[in-house]
């Protein structure tokens, strides 16, 4: 049987709400909770060419299938949309956390 992996999605930011977005209540995203998983590249930071990307959930209503144009930030990051899909969460955020974040394991790894 070939498992699939879990990546780490933070908590807030999403292309709606912007980078501090928080759209979940308090207790979510739970185990097991449908999400939609977002995509971002991360093209620049402080002036530095990088190749990074990271992971952002939201309400599993949220997921579409568009991606966005790039995106200068004011701290010197600059991030594109690449792509959106569902997933599961099997480890949810735990405490405070500045950065807050959960495992999810997508529907589709090529998302990845």
């Amino acid at each position: 049987m070939n498992e699939q992996r879990s990546i780490t999605a933070k908590i807030i930011g999403n292309p709606d709400g912007g980078l501090f977005d928080d759209p979940w209540p308090p207790g979510h995203p739970a185990v097991d909770e449908r999400v939609a998983l977002f995509a971002f590249e991360v093209s620049k930071v402080d002036n530095a060419e990088e190749a990074l990307r990271t992971y952002h959930v939201a309400p599993v209503g949220s997921a579409r299938t568009d991606v966005g144009p790039d995106q200068d930030e004011p701290q010197g990051i600059t991030v594109r949309w690449v792509g959106c899909g569902t997933g599961k969460v099997v480890q949810p955020a735990e405490g405070r956390q500045v950065d807050p974040a959960c495992e999810v394991i997508p529907d589709d790894p090529r998302l990845v």
